[in-house]
């Protein structure tokens, strides 16, 4: 059955953007004294006991099919475990304007992705012409001479292009978990993913010898609490309803939110461009999901 297009599903969009968008500001924050191993571990593991815990009050059966295991695990490296060290680790050298072009591959490459590996969000032109809408506003927003820094730092924004490939890789693994609670699957993924960032957080960053302050620590507890935790849990509930392309556009909306929660935060200054490629993206969206169909 074809996905379609809520007002449920859009509000859930609107604040996965908004809470996605303010992740920036906070890894900004806690990579003055955490490592990107750290903070990946950490934000994980917060959100693992969360969502362990919300599963636990309700009472969500352990899955027992081994393919079930396994998807849990692709989804794991795939949607945390890679994405969140490899933004980490290349923020370190590219600015936000670059990396939220860089995210960009998300949008244009996912509903290609699920034209081939779903069976119910076959590509449209609508959906091809919202995309690219949705991108001209991406590039209102940061201004198109940010293109011209691409090809430098050539690992780091590889780095980047490389945790936004996961998340539309892990997307369509999540699509295809969508007979298993989504409690389940979002609690199952954290846990896994914990168990593999423990290890090279401990070796890497050795984080016992970190001093931070309350900011800092705060950051990594906002992180794992919210574009983590409430973000995974939204996250499945819009794939299962809307589809992995429509939350794929929720990457143009990201940049968007994340300026301006930097602006209130961090002092830094709004581009006055921001509601007009903000409109732009809002008719992306719009105009990919006029007439969605199965194919």
């Amino acid at each position: 059955m074809a996905k379609s297009l809520t007002l449920t599903g859009f509000i859930m969009l609107i604040i996965l953007a908004m809470m996605w968008g303010s992740s920036f500001t906070m890894i900004k924050i806690a990579l003055d004294a955490f490592g990107p191993a750290s903070i990946a571990a950490g934000r994980i593991g917060l959100a693992a006991i969360v969502l362990v815990l919300i599963a636990t009050l309700r009472r969500e059966e352990i899955p027992r099919e081994r393919k079930t295991w396994v998807g849990l695990f692709w989804l794991a490296i795939l949607g945390n475990c890679a994405p969140f060290f490899l933004i980490g680790w290349g923020e370190h050298v590219v600015d936000g304007g670059m990396t939220a072009v860089l995210m960009s591959t998300i949008p244009l490459s996912v509903p290609i992705m699920a034209h081939f590996f779903t069976d119910d969000e076959k590509l449209t032109p609508y959906m091809v012409a919202g995309v690219c809408i949705g991108f001209v506003g991406l590039l209102v927003l940061v201004g198109p001479s940010v293109l011209y820094g691409l090809g430098q730092d050539i690992l780091a924004q590889g780095a980047i292009v490389s945790a936004a490939l996961c998340y539309g890789a892990a997307s369509i693994v999540a699509r295809r978990l969508s007979h298993v609670p989504f409690m389940v699957v979002a609690a199952g993924s954290m846990t896994i993913a914990t168990l593999i960032m423990i290890p090279p957080a401990l070796i890497i960053d050795q984080p016992w010898t970190i001093e931070a302050n309350f900011s800092q620590v705060a950051s990594l507890i906002y992180l794992g609490l919210f574009p983590t935790a409430l973000a995974n849990i939204l996250l499945l509930q819009v794939i299962n309803t809307s589809g992995v392309s429509f939350l794929a556009l929720n990457n143009y909306l990201v940049p968007v939110f994340g300026i301006a929660i930097a602006a209130l935060t961090l002092g830094e200054k709004i581009p006055p461009e921001m509601l007009t490629a903000l409109g732009i993206i809002f008719v992306g969206i719009f105009v990919s999901n006029l007439k969605r169909k199965s194919g």
